[in-house]
């Protein structure tokens, strides 16, 4: 009999049901059919309970969060048409508060597919997986809560349901899941650690950069300032050098121009373009005032090379690839290159010489300044306006001062990151940052960044306990402590209890 959405919909108002029964009885009312059937006492017709296997389970405070860790495998298949929904739920049953963790699915070929297109936004958070016939599944399962006292005496379960068209099936609770207390591990403190960069006296050098694609007319190096797209690209470096200027925070120390000619032509010939195109530039800044009091170095690179070379390498859709870069790797004189391209690959030639020489034809200019040292006020303003302007000591000063404030502090070095993305210290702090969430792949793609030291050890060690190695935890943490870091011994004194 078909049942339909509304018809569920008010049979369920009114009643006290959990959030999770009515999503799933809403969502999954119109799958297809359900194609197992239960096992009576005295038949022998097979039972889909869904056998699960608890490799790893674990429980830990990490600050002010709960990290609940599980490792499980699938080994009974899942029917056709059918997804079995697991819902682990952290349960204190003396005091009857819970928390509904994110949910797994597993589901056959079929609802792997219909999850796809229809639940994955709905269920953002939960892990969905196609559980193969014949092959068992592995889940690893990470998740944090907000820790609260009454967790204490909390146990953590894991309940099952199947679901077919209308039909939804209570198939328990793994037992081995709430961590029967001869099985518990007890609950232990992770110390995850970082470092702040020592304090940094010297000059605040920075840089403000840009390119324009200046035009002249053939052999010409005058400077025409309203010629084709010359009023855009000059006002770039305008720009540029005001942004500096405006700066009550700075001293500019000098500006320097680099321009580059495209590879048509004679070397010698495109050096004396570049050169002198370079020069006009910089009288150009000097007359209209731009760079009035800035020290000039100005330089023609002559032809760009470097530049078509990523060009090609970036392009593998030109004409005649293959050939332009074999000619333009080779050995030979470059003017020979040029010939030689014009010659033997005439039509992949044409296109660069249309599509990829004018964009060589650039002037890179770069404004060179000095910052002053900031207060701890004058940080907080700064970080707002030109955080580029902080050293890396100013930044963890500022971050300091919001300690307790988790939102604002991971803020802070988060945009500091974005300026320096490869920078240690940073890199080290956010994996810090993600232990503390109890993101176990996010802290070890930071540490990649990150140059060897014990604190990078410690995390490792922290890593690698989440991920259900307490003997490769223990060995990386003891590493740590012989290196020196004291927080080690403390985080020791916690895995050791693990193993009583």
């Amino acid at each position: 009999m078909s049942i339909s959405v509304n018809h569920i919909t008010k049979k369920l108002q009114g009643n006290a049901v959990s959030r999770q029964w009515m999503l799933f009885l809403l969502l999954f009312i119109q799958l297809p059919a359900f194609a197992s059937t239960l096992l009576e006492k005295d038949q022998k017709t097979y039972v889909f309970d869904y056998v699960m296997s608890i490799k790893r389970s674990a429980l830990a405070i990490v600050d002010s969060n709960l990290v609940v860790s599980l490792q499980l495998t699938a080994i009974q298949d899942v029917p056709v048409r059918q997804s079995v929904i697991l819902a682990p739920v952290l349960e204190d049953t003396t005091s009857l508060r819970n928390v509904e963790l994110p949910l797994i699915f597993l589901n056959s070929r079929n609802q792997q597919i219909y999850y796809d297109r229809n639940l994955r936004k709905a269920y953002p958070d939960a892990i969905s997986v196609r559980k193969k016939k014949g092959v068992n599944l592995d889940i690893d399962y990470i998740r944090t809560v907000k820790y609260e006292p009454w967790m204490k005496n909390a146990v953590l379960k894991l309940r099952k349901q199947s679901c077919a068209c209308s039909n939804m099936k209570n198939r328990g609770e793994i037992i081995a899941a709430t961590f029967e207390k001869e099985e518990v591990a007890p609950e232990i403190q992770l110390y995850p650690v970082f470092l702040v960069p020592p304090a940094d006296n010297s000059v605040k050098v920075r840089e403000e950069s840009g390119s324009a694609y200046l035009c002249f007319v053939v052999n010409k190096w005058d400077i025409k300032p309203d010629y084709m797209s010359n009023p855009v690209e000059l006002q770039k470096i305008h720009n540029s050098v005001n942004l500096v200027k405006s700066d009550s925070d700075v001293t500019i120390r000098k500006m320097t121009i680099e321009g580059f000619a495209s590879p048509e032509g004679t070397f010698k010939h495109n050096l004396m373009l570049s050169e002198n195109r370079t020069e006009a530039l910089k009288n150009y800044l000097y007359m209209t005032n731009i760079a009035k009091d800035i020290p000039i170095e100005a330089s023609g690179k002559g032809e760009n090379w470097e530049g078509f070379m990523k060009s090609l390498n970036s392009r593998t859709d030109i004409p005649q690839h293959s050939k332009l870069l074999s000619i333009a790797t080779s050995n030979i004189p470059v003017d020979e290159k040029e010939k030689r391209m014009r010659r033997e690959a005439p039509e992949g030639y044409d296109y660069v010489l249309k599509n990829i020489f004018p964009s060589l034809r650039c002037t890179n200019y770069t404004v060179i300044y000095t910052v002053r040292p900031f207060t701890l006020e004058e940080s907080e303003r700064v970080f707002e306006t030109r955080p580029i302007n902080l050293n890396l000591n100013e930044i963890y000063r500022l971050a300091d001062k919001y300690v307790t404030d988790e939102e604002k502090y991971y803020s802070i070095i988060r945009k500091a990151y974005n300026l320096y993305p490869n920078d240690s210290y940073i890199n080290l702090t956010l994996a810090y940052l993600a232990l503390k969430r109890g993101s176990t792949e996010e802290a070890a793609e930071y540490l990649t960044r990150v140059d060897d030291c014990p604190q990078k050890v410690m995390n490792q060690g922290i890593i690698a306990y989440l991920k259900g190695d307490l003997d490769q935890a223990i060995r990386l943490v003891e590493q740590a402590r012989q290196q020196g870091l004291t927080q080690a011994e403390v985080q020791l004194q916690e895995f050791n209890k693990l193993k009583h």
